[in-house]
């Protein structure tokens, strides 16, 4: 991957074999790419709602990004380049990107994969796949599939109660996995 001199960097994936559930965001917001850490943009809910949701037993922060792995979790993204938002992304990312995440998620084998936002999950299945959020009828490399609302504060439109009772029901899916 090419870059500009100085410009954001990708977000390395934070990740190993055998991960409860692989996170699956769209692309890192500049924000996180500065700061070098996923969910990195202080009016992102998503390490709020991983706590408030019951995944995870401590509220982390993006620093401890790296963490998550020791909790049965991954991160990582469609589409590495960091961008403004997700409208930045062209259709070639995702087309690579897919490629991309498809080979992790055979590598990793997580017992399953949730998708961070419609778009996330769209820009790999395709545009009109997400009917709803929750459990999908499709599967990646093997693996079962959950739509999440985005996290991202562009995301305003779900209210966050909304967005943590979404949070709670992939816990509670997940659980039923295991």
């Amino acid at each position: 991957m090419t870059r500009r001199a100085g410009g954001p960097r990708p977000l390395p994936d934070h990740v190993a074999p055998g991960l409860r559930l692989l996170f699956v965001g769209i692309n890192p917001g500049i924000i996180s790419a500065a700061a070098g850490h996923y969910y990195a943009n202080p009016r992102n809910a998503f390490w709020r709602l991983l706590h408030e949701g019951g995944l995870t037993p401590v509220r982390l922060t993006p620093e401890e990004d790296a963490r998550m792995p020791a909790f049965g979790y991954g991160l990582t993204d469609i589409v590495k380049r960091p961008s403004r938002g997700a409208g930045d992304v062209k259709p070639a990312e995702f087309a690579a990107g897919h490629q991309r995440l498809a080979r992790l998620v055979k590598r990793l084998t997580p017992r399953a994969v949730c998708f961070n936002g419609k778009t996330a999950f769209e820009g790999y299945f395709g545009k009109g796949a997400c009917r709803r959020f929750g459990p999908q009828a499709v599967r990646l490399a093997g693996a079962p599939v959950f739509v999440l609302p985005s996290t991202s504060p562009a995301n305003a439109a779900v209210p966050p109660a909304v967005k943590r009772r979404h949070f709670r029901a992939l816990k509670s899916w997940l659980d039923t996995l295991a």
